[in-house]
């Protein structure tokens, strides 16, 4: 018995009487056990939110998705706008289905990037801190005064911004199976992304391929700032619902989306580790060989001032 709740505890990443609690439920079948932790434990807190701030003009949608059992903040989300529609979404709406909408609003006209950047980092700040401890207690609460202090964590750049939301509890296993993490061991836990202590929390980076040129530039002599042109390869859900968001359609594939070089490595071997820009809080990523040819539009240099006014 002691083996099988230390098997199941280093499996699926549950303490002690976690486990001991799906063993008795499942026989003591270890693999059952192991395919019944996910599901029987809500510790997944969605909180899909509407923030309008009337003098400003402002709206905009905002997601958090917290891991009650180990009080981390898994994603924040954000966007801020000057369009109304952003404020229309329905709460009713799925999770996943909602972050799709909150990510679609971000390439509307409107939308400011640079504050839908600073909100998401307020977000953060605030679920990391001591202030959304009542969001994290065992019976979440969610009431006037609890939201209150999140509207306090964002006024330094929305001022009175009403603040909206609404909560809906998941079992680990409603969370992984609408976005599964990549690659993840079955013996390790999923680890919840934390931003870095003062900065925003991490972009979505998809996998990327960039358009060949025979006579185009080769990876190494790269710049950032350069223009380049990308095909989402990533496979996850996501990743696929915005490729088909943000590409143009040619028949039945899609045109090479372009986006700037952003930030250029080089590997111990030589290849480039290269990232791409997309929008605001989307990022592509890509490892080429060095001698690879690239096509690729670079700005040219501006002409001197007065050559531009007086010609020349």
């Amino acid at each position: 018995m002691k083996d099988k709740v230390a098997l199941l505890m280093e499996e699926t990443g549950c303490d002690r009487a976690e486990a001991e609690l799906a063993l008795e439920l499942c026989s003591y079948d270890l693999q059952s056990a192991v395919q019944a932790v996910p599901r029987l434990f809500q510790n997944i807190l969605v909180l899909k939110g509407r923030l309008r701030a009337r003098h400003e003009s402002l709206y905009g949608l905002w997601l958090a998705i917290l891991n009650l059992k180990d009080r981390s903040l898994l994603r924040a989300r954000a966007v801020v706008s000057y369009n109304p529609a952003v404020y229309t979404c329905d709460f009713d709406a799925h999770w996943f289905d909602f972050e799709g909408r909150l990510y679609a609003c971000r390439l509307w006209a409107g939308t400011l990037q640079d504050l839908s950047q600073e909100a998401e980092r307020l977000l953060a700040g605030f679920f990391d801190s001591s202030e959304a401890a009542p969001f994290f207690s065992e019976k979440p609460k969610l009431g006037a005064a609890e939201f209150a202090r999140l509207q306090n964590a964002l006024a330094p750049r929305l001022g009175e911004a009403e603040v909206q939301a609404r909560a809906e509890l998941l079992d680990m296993g409603q969370f992984q199976e609408v976005l599964p993490a990549p690659g993840a061991r079955k013996t390790e836990p999923r680890r919840a992304h934390r931003p870095p202590p003062g900065g925003a929390s991490a972009p979505l980076v998809l996998r990327i391929a960039l358009e060949p040129a025979p006579e185009g530039v080769p990876a190494g002599e790269l710049k950032a700032g350069d223009l380049v042109y990308t095909t989402i390869t990533d496979g996850r859900d996501v990743a696929q619902y915005l490729a088909k968001l943000i590409s143009t359609r040619v028949g039945e594939g899609s045109a090479p989306l372009p986006a700037p070089v952003e930030a250029i490595e080089r590997g111990r071997k030589g290849e480039c580790h290269l990232r791409v820009r997309f929008s605001a809080g989307l990022c592509g990523d890509v490892t080429l060989p060095p001698d690879v040819r690239i096509k690729v539009t670079r700005r040219g240099a501006r002409s001197p001032w007065w050559k531009r006014i007086f010609g020349g």
